[in-house]
């Protein structure tokens, strides 16, 4: 599995093109790149084996865990963002968790589910949305402004 990127030549508008150039990730570069953004630094180590992953060197580690920290600071200007629709899209998905299962919980463990469901949604956004940050396929529009922040 790989990403091509193909980008215009600048030299006055022209519809020439580079040569594809190729940034490859692997389903289990992918699976711990997600892996590091979503789980505590601690907890990667333990999780590697459970999800049948080869631990890294030493060096790599340090590398992956350093660059896990720099692509979540990416997202950073998101959190307000994120801290607002987290809650609604958990509200949702644990509600109808409970509807398509058939399962009648009342209104302490249905809160409780949803709870435990933003958790697992926020990281999940989190992880995605920095890593298609970190690899270009996303970026954040030129004068979009989040609270003082200008970005672009």
């Amino acid at each position: 599995m790989g990403l091509f990127n193909r980008k215009r030549l600048d030299d006055g508008g022209d519809d020439e093109f580079e040569e594809p150039g190729v940034a490859l990730y692997t389903p289990q570069m992918l699976v711990k790149r997600l892996l590091w953004d979503i789980i505590p630094c601690p907890d990667v180590d333990k999780m590697l084996p459970l999800m049948k992953l080869t631990p890294d060197s030493e060096e790599v580690r340090e590398m992956e865990h350093r660059a896990s920290h720099e692509r979540l600071q990416e997202i950073m200007p998101l959190k307000d963002m994120l801290d607002l629709l987290t809650p609604l899209v958990s509200g949702i998905t644990a509600s109808a968790m409970l509807v398509n299962s058939g399962i009648q919980a009342d209104e302490e463990t249905a809160v409780a589910l949803q709870r435990h469901h933003s958790q697992v949604v926020r990281a999940s956004l989190v992880a995605v949305i920095a890593n298609l940050l970190d690899m270009g396929i996303i970026e954040y529009g030129n004068g979009v402004q989040f609270g003082e922040q200008l970005l672009g």
